[in-house]
């Protein structure tokens, strides 16, 4: 089944200044992989089961908007169009910006919203006169797995395998405090085959690739979330 997204140019520049989410829906927070944040955030390491791999800088390789343009979060506010029952499902544009022919792609995020589910879906056109219209593909999310998922019914829960990581000997954390980590099963391709989709920084060519995350939660005027996406080259 194949989907459309579409992006007008005063919509995006309305996203990309806004400076504070809905929290009382939820918040994403969209940020490079330089940024160490979400109680560091690691990215897991493929060839040791047990060790997680730190973020270091500087990096060639960012997380953008819609048509490249900058971005340091996503907006989730959402409509009646946005709902089936008390599901809410919101669907946003995000890029991934780098001079690497490969990376991988990182989900980490608190449980406190019933029903939480993430999907990615690459993008296989971009572009129109009127503003931006991205499709994709809604059979085929990227393949991707939790690292520390411990139980996942009406809510997920983290497991305590990476609680070191974050908080070291301290125990008294929240249980929908404890991260979440989801990572892409094998690394992912540069979208190399768009001429539109390369851009030259500092001399070096970058390729743009783009992607549709697609966000679920069961409708609440209570809890709050945060999420963020990281990228790293592989």
């Amino acid at each position: 089944m194949s989907e459309e997204i579409e992006m007008q140019d005063k919509q995006t520049k309305k996203t990309v200044n806004r400076k504070k989410l809905y929290y009382s829906i939820a918040a994403l927070v969209v940020v490079a992989v330089l940024l160490v944040g979400f109680s560091f955030a690691w990215f897991f390491n493929k060839t040791d089961m047990a060790t997680l791999m730190p973020i270091k800088e500087p990096s060639n390789i960012t997380i953008l908007g819609p048509n490249g343009s900058e971005l340091t979060s996503l907006d989730l506010n959402y409509t009646a169009a946005d709902k089936n029952g008390n599901t809410v499902t919101v669907r946003r544009v995000i890029c991934v910006q780098s001079a690497a022919d490969k990376f991988k792609l990182e989900i980490a995020h608190t449980t406190n919203l019933k029903g939480l589910t993430f999907k990615l879906y690459p993008v296989s056109s971009n572009g129109t006169d009127s503003g931006y219209t991205y499709s994709y593909n809604a059979a085929n999310p990227i393949e991707g797995t939790y690292i520390n998922l411990d139980n996942e019914k009406d809510y997920k829960y983290a497991n305590t395998s990476k609680h070191n990581n974050n908080y070291g000997d301290y125990q008294s954390v929240q249980t929908h405090a404890e991260p979440l980590y989801w990572l892409t099963s094998q690394p992912l391709n540069a979208d190399k085959s768009t001429v539109k989709n390369q851009v030259t920084i500092d001399g070096v060519q970058n390729h743009r690739t783009y992607y549709v995350c697609e966000v679920t939660w069961t409708e609440t005027t209570k809890e709050t979330d945060i999420f963020y996406i990281l990228a790293q080259t592989a």
